[in-house]
């Protein structure tokens, strides 16, 4: 699936994460995207996903900064294997 958001509002972001609860198997993903409050700082965004991510089950994270006036990408990949 894909998710366009024609009208973005500042503050917001949209949060797509590997699985929706617990289960035996973990039961993937499913669904709009969760919205989520955003930071102005991302690598204390990042570094606050991070932390709240189960740790028997996290390996890694995505997240990207979208300046909507610029167009301008910022990304962080954090890797529980570095």
């Amino acid at each position: 699936y894909t998710f366009a958001y024609s009208n973005p509002v500042a503050g917001e972001g949209h949060f797509i994460h590997t699985y929706m609860g617990d289960g035996n198997p973990l039961p993937s993903f499913e669904g709009e995207p969760k919205l989520v409050e955003m930071m102005d700082d991302m690598d204390a965004f990042a570094e606050m996903l991070w932390s709240s991510l189960n740790e028997d089950n996290k390996v890694s994270l995505f997240v990207r900064y979208i300046d909507i006036a610029t167009g301008e990408c910022k990304s962080r990949i954090i890797n529980k294997n570095k």
